[in-house]
């Protein structure tokens, strides 16, 4: 929870409010279904929850669930949502160009691949947009039957698959040209390492280390089966709960430090103080 929690303030500070509303309105139907089929289906548990006792004298008598299969089910649906956020916040901060700068030198042909495949399938959707707005200028679509909405969902497939194969050799044809391939690569971005990374990176360490040996001698485990069992009130786990909160937070602590400085030099540079003047000499 306290991780749903910090990712989705992260988020929130990258202005991702859009995509958080988005991800939430297709994953809330999902989760219903994994948290009622779950303890339909799996009655391993010994909490025995009757829902039909002595109300039917049929075979749904006495039927029961288990209070563990039900927080199972909560717990599948949790970690899913984290997973989806997580991949959010990361493609807030790791664009294509960043994993091309960290790879291309050792792995530039999987890197390039890599990159390629995660820009295709945003064009392909925006391309396919793009199509279907010229079919809907140029056909009626009020008498239009299911079999034509088949047809016309295959040429406009054939047409963005043409157009972005077309593409592709343009850009490897001007690649080509520009000798892609036969020196060793540069890049026009430069990302340099200052003392804030660094104190960030071994705050990282140290508490992901301290976090694993919590982990490892059993602290903040949950036990569902056969049995729901916790050990978060034991004294030990308040120690590495709290140090697992402090792995959580040095993103959130760059975000809001970048917002504080963004509106104190904005302050100064229209007052005219150190950072600058609004006066035109």
């Amino acid at each position: 929870m306290s991780l749903l929690i910090f990712i989705i303030l992260l988020i929130y500070l990258q202005g991702g409010e859009k995509e958080i509303v988005t991800t939430l309105k297709y994953f809330i139907p999902m989760s219903l279904i994994i948290i009622i089929l779950n303890p339909l289906f799996s009655h391993v548990g010994t909490t025995k929850i009757y829902l039909f006792n002595n109300l039917f004298n049929n075979a749904f008598n006495n039927y029961f669930i288990t209070l563990e299969s039900l927080v199972y089910g909560f717990l599948m649906a949790f970690s899913l949502l984290i997973i989806l956020l997580l991949f959010l916040s990361f493609n807030k901060y790791v664009d294509y160009q960043k994993i091309l700068y960290l790879t291309s030198n050792h792995f530039p042909t999987v890197s390039m691949i890599g990159v390629m495949a995660m820009r295709f399938i945003p064009l392909l959707n925006y391309r396919l947009g793009e199509v279907n707005k010229i079919f809907k200028f140029n056909h009626d679509n009020s008498n239009e039957k299911r079999i034509d909405k088949i047809r016309k969902m295959g040429s406009m497939l054939s047409i963005v698959i043409s157009w972005s194969l077309e593409e592709s050799m343009l850009t490897a044809k001007s690649m080509k040209a520009r000798g892609y391939g036969i020196t060793e690569r540069t890049s026009y971005l430069k990302y340099n390492i200052h003392k804030i990374d660094i104190i960030i990176i071994l705050i990282i360490a140290i508490t992901s280390i301290l976090s694993l040996i919590g982990l490892y001698y059993g602290f903040g485990n949950i036990e569902i089966y056969p049995t729901l069992d916790t050990s978060f009130f034991e004294f030990p786990l308040n120690m590495y709960y709290i140090i697992f909160l402090f792995l959580l937070s040095p993103l959130i602590f760059l975000e809001l430090m970048e917002r504080i400085l963004w509106k104190y030099n904005g302050k100064n540079y229209g007052n005219g103080g150190k950072y600058g003047t609004n006066k035109i000499q």
